[in-house]
């Protein structure tokens, strides 16, 4: 026990030693154990320095020391190397880096060395550090954004992108010097990963930049449209995206975009032909047809006091455009709902008519009610095979319980009714129901 106690107050000591140390002994710790680290690659050394090197730079004496600068930018600049050298040969698998953005930390540091040097030889030495850097900066924004963690991949490639600019504006060699679309695609990929991390003010002047460089890229202006359409102005983000269909006008990725700003806007009746050229590009996309299906019942919905012969033929094509889908994939639970549905809202509005007949005593009032009311029990019937397929399919979609707890309480068939009641109430209190009523 004695053992015991004095091994942990040993290591509060330690511990509390390694925190009360002076910026300038963590820096000659951080260069201990990087330099143990150079020689034997024992990556527990490098841990150790990076810890090290981040106690020395806490230090406000050593904010003005051009080499610690140098040493963190060393330091740094070895930890994204080794996360590089790992992921590369660890393809699928879960790799930590050492130290968050290390490549852009390694940047800043090797920029404000060179800052405050007042030697060429330190200038010199901050300079090639950069240079060697600039490949794995680009790298760190590369696997930021394959892990979808895109404010560092916006970090690192605005870096890379500052980086080439310090080195052009110092005599440094670039490995972008001259290659201005290799430099124009790191802008790029900083933008849309300002765009993917909703940091819509820092991509507006990325984009902004590649379009009056006349980047020949249709993604520009879909950047630009979502940057404008994030921050509201749909009139800015309209006319990028009329510009960029005009340019780009088989690029899917802009058709997607213009549909959904259609969708926005409300602009149903010019939303259908996008729909449908969207469709002619990708036959095999079951959600467009679904969206279609859906545009067409709006269509159907607002024409249906005013014009009831064009809101028919709309009810129509939304029809088709759902069958149309489960022809593409026959077991899609929301296709099959939205044609169940389709019947049945037709059936909930002609109720609301049936409601006003009902106060007509007359004989002639009657035969109207109780035509009508055939009428309304037929849609309900032609909508009910779609919802127990539907249900069958998804049996946990609670819009369809809703609507065959209705259809059965129509039909009298209370059993039927209550199941569904239950069901719904089994799921919302977080149960998954495992099979079907109807199997």
């Amino acid at each position: 026990m004695r053992k015991f106690m004095l091994s942990a107050l040993l290591a509060v000591f330690a511990i509390s030693a390694a925190f009360a140390q002076s910026g300038e002994d963590a820096l000659k710790n951080a260069t201990k154990s990087y330099s143990k680290y150079s020689s034997s690659s024992d990556v527990m050394e490098l841990q150790t320095a990076v810890d090290a090197i981040e106690v020395a730079l806490d230090d406000s004496q050593m904010q003005s020391n051009y080499e610690a600068y140098l040493e963190a930018g060393n330091i740094y600049a070895a930890a994204i190397n080794e996360y590089v050298t790992q992921r590369s040969i660890s393809p699928g698998e879960t790799v930590n880096p050492m130290v968050a953005r290390a490549a852009s930390k390694a940047a800043q540091a090797y920029m404000k060395a060179y800052e405050l040097a007042d030697k060429r030889r330190g200038q010199k030495d901050a300079l090639e550090g950069l240079q060697n850097l600039q490949a794995n900066i680009s790298n760190e924004g590369i696997y930021a954004i394959q892990d979808e963690n895109y404010g560092d991949s916006f970090e690192a490639f605005n870096t890379s992108v500052t980086v080439h600019e310090f080195l052009s504006d110092n005599d440094g060699d670039s490995a972008f010097e001259g290659d201005e679309a290799k430099l124009n695609e790191e802008r790029y990929y900083a933008a849309l990963s300002a765009v993917l991390a909703e940091n819509f003010d820092a991509a507006e002047p990325l984009f902004i930049a590649l379009y009056e460089e006349n980047y020949d890229d249709a993604s520009i202006y879909d950047g630009l449209f979502k940057v404008y359409s994030g921050k509201g102005d749909m009139e800015s983000a309209g006319k990028y995206l009329s510009e960029g269909r005009e340019k780009y006008p088989e690029n899917t990725q802009l058709l997607f975009s213009e549909i959904n700003y259609y969708l926005a806007e409300g602009r149903l009746d010019e939303l259908t032909d996008k729909l449908q050229e969207a469709i002619n590009a990708e036959p095999e996309n079951v959600s467009l047809y679904a969206t279609l299906g859906q545009v067409y019942e709006q269509l159907y919905n607002k024409q249906r006091e005013t014009d009831p012969e064009a809101a028919t033929e709309y009810f129509e094509k939304a029809k088709s455009n759902y069958e149309r889908g489960l022809e593409v994939e026959p077991e899609n639970a929301s296709l099959i709902y939205s044609l169940g549905a389709l019947y049945f809202n037709r059936a909930a509005k002609m109720t609301e008519q049936l409601v006003d007949l009902s106060s007509d005593l007359s004989k002639d009032g009657q035969a109207k009610y109780e035509a009508l009311e055939k009428e309304i029990n037929n849609e309900f019937d032609q909508a009910f095979p779609y919802f127990q397929k539907a249900e069958m399919t998804d049996p946990n979609n609670r819009n369809t319980l809703i609507a065959l707890k209705e259809i059965f309480a129509r039909r009298d068939n209370f059993e039927g009714s209550t199941e569904m009641k239950n069901r719904l109430d089994r799921i919302e209190a977080g149960e998954t129901i495992e099979s079907s009523y109807f199997e």
